[in-house]
């Protein structure tokens, strides 16, 4: 079986015949080998996208109450500290057992 590739730029359509071929390659049936083998869930759960910038994660705005000191310390590390909160309790919840994984 040939792979077909295509190149498109940002913000490039696919042509119509483009899409065809995408549309006809996604029914055809994978075959996983030693070189491509089935991932398990484990795995599949530690893929991040390429380019984050075009992953938007739904949030939510929520009103939550943190002891001052903790923010205070993550205030300290600089920018983004409110993404860091985020994965420190993703973290937690993972170990805790409260979420599989992200």
């Amino acid at each position: 079986m040939a792979t077909v590739t295509m190149n498109l730029n940002p913000g490039d359509q696919p042509t119509k015949e483009q899409l065809e071929e995408i549309k006809a390659a996604s029914k055809k049936p994978v075959t996983f080998t030693d070189d491509a083998p089935k991932l398990t869930d484990d795995e599949l759960h530690e893929f991040r996208p390429a380019n984050p910038k075009y992953y938007r994660p739904n949030k939510e705005l929520i009103s939550l109450r943190l002891d001052s000191m903790l923010v205070d310390a993550f205030k300290s590390t600089g920018k983004g500290y409110q993404t860091r909160i985020n994965e420190a309790l993703w973290k937690g919840a993972v170990e805790m057992g409260i979420i599989v994984k992200k």
